[in-house]
């Protein structure tokens, strides 16, 4: 739907130049690239800007103000009001973009660039929620990917339009809505995984809840209106509503696991095992981490480093499935686990994430007996215990 008003634009401008269907195709296809184009530039430098501000924007009234944003995004997709461009500005571009010749590749491929700018009311909300997604993951590559992949994806019907005509394109109805809905949906999801840093576990699991809740009730709603899909829909929402129910049961006892919520009312203590946060030394001072290092390398000892953050989602998850794990602690018993707390912005963190140059929490660097790192089987990112067992396997067995 976001791409429907779209479709008068090219059609009067680059299809309505009297081209043969070919250079029809090529004329849109330079239109769709260059649309896709903008978005991953957009993509690049909000990665960029976001990776230089990381630690700035992890304390708790950003990542809160963030969330906040994205269910304010959200609600136009539920159709509580509009969210679009102001209307000086629109109409500025849209003067600029109609004094742009339809018949030559480069002023198709202007026309697109400058499409990619004139977001219309549909198109704006999901373009600015990934803008803040990517700027929190800092990864500019991916950003720029993903961004333009979701230009590719908004210039297909475009094509369409030119090669198979307009007729067998989806005229605006109630599936727009629908999509709509499921966009707001998408976006209300965000904000509970951003807000997860913020709150405990079992308040994050049973915001989850809420929103399958309430996620089901719609589906119910809409199963109403359609016959053949009435029960597709109905029994999707029946087991989602179940599972939001059995989420809110779980985080009302005190539960923080996503798939075995009601785990917390079996009796038994799983995990019963030595806690992995007291298995590690917490380290916030380079001093004492030096100093750890030369007891650890006079002592002919091994050294698992790790980088954590209170911030840091995939730490806690690495916490919970990676170290909480019997068969990963008992294979680093004789190994001295020091774990580098960089969750504040200080001067301290910054010498600790330059010790060894990595990009960030959570990253795991290999210190061997004789003081050296083992630089080919450092761990950047989330791994499972599996993988992280094999690395250590393949560190300890190298010579």
């Amino acid at each position: 739907p976001c791409s429907l008003p779209m479709l008068p634009i090219l059609a009067g401008l680059v299809v309505g130049s009297g081209a043969s269907p070919r250079r029809g195709f090529a004329l849109a296809s330079s239109y769709v690239v260059c649309m896709a184009l903008v978005y991953a530039a957009l993509g690049v430098l909000a990665a960029l800007l976001g990776g230089n501000l990381a630690a700035l924007l992890q304390t708790p009234w950003i990542l809160g103000s963030f969330a906040a944003l994205f269910v304010i995004l959200a609600l136009p997709m539920f159709g509580f009001f509009e969210l679009q461009l102001p209307t000086f500005l629109r109409d500025r571009l849209d003067n600029v973009s109609r004094q742009q010749s339809g018949g030559s590749l480069v002023g198709a491929g202007i026309l697109g660039a400058l499409s990619g700018l004139l977001v219309g009311p549909c198109m704006t909300a999901p373009l600015a929620g990934a803008l803040l997604y990517i700027a929190q993951s800092g990864n500019a590559l991916h950003g720029g990917l993903i961004l333009f992949a979701m230009g590719i994806g908004i210039g297909i019907p475009l094509l369409l339009l030119v090669t198979v005509g307009n007729r067998f394109l989806p005229k605006p109805g109630t599936w727009m809505n629908v999509l709509k809905g499921i966009f707001g949906f998408l976006f209300l999801g965000t904000a509970v995984l951003m807000i997860r840093p913020v709150v405990g576990e079992s308040l994050w699991l049973g915001l989850w809840g809420a929103l399958a809740l309430v996620m089901a009730y719609c589906g119910w709603t809409l199963a109403r209106e359609y016959g053949l899909a009435a029960k597709v829909f109905g029994a999707g929402s029946l087991v989602l509503g179940l599972w939001g129910a059995l989420l809110v049961v779980g985080a009302a006892g005190g539960s923080d696991d996503l798939w075995q919520p009601l785990k917390v009312y079996s009796g038994s203590k799983v995990g019963a095992a030595p806690s992995a946060h007291d298995a590690f030394m917490t380290i916030n001072d380079p001093a004492v981490l030096q100093s750890q290092l030369d007891s650890a390398k006079a002592q002919g000892q091994w050294v698992l480093v790790d980088y954590y953050a209170d911030w840091c989602v995939s730490c806690k998850i690495m916490e919970k499935q990676v170290f909480g794990q019997p068969q990963v602690m008992d294979a680093l018993k004789d190994v001295r686990l020091l774990r580098l707390d960089v969750t504040a912005d200080n001067a301290a963190s910054r010498e600790l994430l330059g010790r060894y140059k990595v990009p960030g929490p959570p990253s795991f660097v290999w210190i061997g007996p004789d003081g050296e790192e083992r630089r080919a089987q450092r761990i950047t990112g989330e791994v499972d215990a599996a993988a992280f067992l094999q690395r250590w396997t393949q560190t300890r067995d190298a010579r």
